[in-house]
């Protein structure tokens, strides 16, 4: 059996243990009209929801499940409702999604996703864009769960993904990679969104129950990728994209150590879209709010990562692009009509992040090593990553303290382990230039509107 563990916990695990397509331009079909030189788009990540038809029997399967896997699973469909309710409030022009729209990629999964969310948004006149995440296609992670087993369900091919998503990207497409679900979708007549597919759902392996997380960009992508941005330049039409993976290192020693939650070659990658001037891409996966930037000479490009909505603090954030400038502010979930078991929606949320640290802290340190010290350990990384998961995290001189007296005491055991849990604890609250939450990215030209 394969462990699947969420971000939050692989980043701490991780650290513990250091262990082209030819152009379809012609006329725009897909042109939303809103206020002159403006596109307000709000964007989500990570929903995973998951159908609850598929939750058969509760039982060891399940909770063995959620132990490896501290999303709040159970909730998603009530917290899609809640974020799909807020979105038609806020009635931007655009929603989009950039990834792991499922649980592990279940026909019944999408099913709902569109059910429940993006034909309400469609009906209200808002425009929905997905693209996939690791989870979402050709997935052997698709089962149900009965009591003490599980069996597999029908999962979705690239083509089913395509297809069910027609309305949201795919149908309307203004082109479309042949090489992957990549695609460029017009919302209006000077912006351009590109909708990048980096994940290797080709890969997988239902034999040995592997379904793989980490991310490239094809050479016959990134050919489609530079065309597209070269035509919208020419036609001075702003363009910018969307994609699961992280295009940009988002703390210190990601690309060392966690290098799957970034783009294979991320630094090859980045540079050459840098020069092909694009200048923002909205990703997911690490669930954590993060804003990172990249610069090569002239070229700056901004990786805006958006948290996941099974996952504290529950974000979403609100865009408005304008033509110099695309102006970002971070709203979050705070509640859900649930009886969570006296706490809060948000305090549900973070003791959920807290018993995956716990889980995660006592199982790699030595036994050697008192239950007492794993636990208090446990809490500070814990308090770190809710901190990293939130954003505008900052490492005070109280947690720097604490973090070393903690260090001090797992070093009388294990030197190793020490030296680990002083980098988990501290690096996920460490965060740098630009702010994550709310921030204005100012563009480097203007764009000339179609006539």
């Amino acid at each position: 059996m394969i462990i699947r563990l969420p971000i939050f916990a692989v980043a701490g695990l991780t650290i513990l243990c250091f262990a082209s397509s030819t152009l379809a331009m012609g006329q725009v079909k897909n042109s939303i009209s809103g206020k002159e030189g403006e596109c307000r788009i709000a964007i989500i990540s990570d929903v995973h929801v998951m159908d609850p038809a598929l939750l058969m029997e509760e039982g060891k399967a399940f909770d063995d499940y959620l132990m490896h896997d501290r999303k709040m699973l159970r909730e998603s469909t009530v917290i899609l409702k809640e974020f799909t309710d807020k979105l038609i409030a806020e009635h931007p022009q655009v929603v989009l999604l950039t990834g792991d729209l499922t649980k592990d990629g279940e026909y019944v999964s999408h099913r709902y996703l569109v059910d429940s969310c993006l034909v309400r948004l469609k009906n209200e006149g808002i425009q929905a864009l997905v693209i996939p995440g690791n989870h979402d296609v050709n997935n052997p992670h698709a089962v149900s769960f009965m009591g003490k087993k599980t069996e597999r369900v029908r999962t979705v091919s690239a083509a089913d993904f395509a297809d069910i998503y027609a309305d949201y990207g795919y149908g309307d497409a203004l082109a479309r990679d042949k090489h992957s679900l990549t695609y460029v979708y017009q919302p209006t007549n000077s912006l351009r969104i590109l909708a990048i597919d980096a994940c290797k759902y080709e890969e997988n392996n239902f034999e040995k129950n592997i379904c793989r997380h980490d991310g490239r960009i094809k050479p016959e992508t990134m050919k489609f990728i530079k065309a597209q941005i070269a035509d919208a330049h020419q036609k001075g039409i702003r363009i910018i994209a969307m994609m699961h993976h992280g295009l940009v290192s988002h703390w210190k020693y990601q690309d060392r150590i966690m290098k799957g939650y970034l783009v294979d070659d991320w630094k090859k990658q980045v540079s050459e879209l840098a020069s092909a001037g694009l200048e923002v891409v909205f990703t997911g996966h690490s669930h954590a709010q993060d804003i990172a930037c990249f610069k090569k000479g002239k070229h700056t490009i901004y990786d805006i990562e958006t948290g996941s909505s099974v996952t504290y603090p529950s974000p979403y954030r609100l865009v408005s692009v304008k033509d110099n400038s695309m102006e970002i502010k971070s709203r979050f979930l705070e509640s859900i009509p649930l009886d969570l078991n006296g706490l809060s929606f948000t305090e549900y949320a973070k003791e959920t992040i807290a018993q995956g640290a716990e889980t995660m802290v006592v199982s790699v340190f030595p036994p050697n090593v008192p239950d007492s010290l794993k636990i208090a350990a446990a809490r500070c990384v814990g308090e770190s990553l809710i901190a990293n998961c939130r954003g505008d995290e900052k490492l005070s001189d109280e947690s720097r303290q604490e973090i070393h007296r903690l260090a001090n005491l797992i070093k009388k055991y294990s030197t190793h382990c020490a030296r680990l849990f002083r980098i988990a604890a501290s690096v996920l609250k460490e965060d740098t230039f630009p702010t994550d939450n709310d921030f204005t990215v100012q563009f480097s030209s203007p764009t000339a509107p179609l006539p």
